[in-house]
């Protein structure tokens, strides 16, 4: 059988959340790399940002922050708020590696460790098992909705706004500026 003969099992579906996935969170990054090279200040400083991963960027992200909140450069609520969605950003991403580069099946490799799919989220039949393709970091299976890929796609667009929002705010504070909306089709 060849791979064009194998059937797909409903995969069909899922196929197109993983894709608008994988780009939203390419979008997300992008921004967490523009985000942490502004707070460190430095117009050169972003060819240290390119290829780090998202759990380097949250940190040193933080780093800065904490650097900026002691020498008071601008209100708390801002470092706050970029704190916040670093954060998100960082556990957005942690789910989103579990679904990028982990192994999808329809049915589960080990049914006393597969984690259940939320109870939280909408009803949805198009019930998949991802389990972590790197077993060094541990094995870990759970259950994904199609409907929850794509959720978490949609997350990640709006982290990318949050984060693009909470810089703006941040700088027009420090520069004594009225704050002005962004929207998405603002440019950076």
């Amino acid at each position: 059988m060849t791979a064009t003969d194998a059937p797909t099992y409903g995969f069909d579906e899922l196929y197109p959340a993983l894709g608008m996935l994988v780009v939203t969170s390419a979008g997300m990054e992008s921004r967490l790399r523009f985000v942490v090279s502004e707070l460190a200040g430095s117009d050169a400083g972003w060819i240290i940002f390119e290829g780090q991963s998202v759990d380097w960027l949250v940190q040193n992200g933080k780093a800065v922050l904490g650097q900026l909140e002691h020498s008071k450069q601008w209100p708390q609520e801002n470092s706050d708020r970029i704190r916040a969605a670093l954060e998100a950003a960082q556990d957005a991403s942690r789910l989103r590696n579990l679904m990028v580069h982990g192994e999808w099946r329809t049915d589960c490799l080990d049914w006393e460790e597969c984690a259940p799919r939320s109870s939280s989220g909408p009803p949805d039949h198009r019930i998949f098992h991802v389990c972590r393709s790197r077993y060094r970091k541990g094995l870990e299976e759970r259950q994904v909705a199609v409907c929850d890929v794509e959720a978490l796609a949609d997350k990640m667009r709006s982290l990318e706004l949050e984060l693009r929002q909470s810089m703006k705010a941040a700088v027009d504070a420090w520069l004594g500026r009225e704050p002005e909306a962004v929207t998405e089709a603002s440019p950076s």
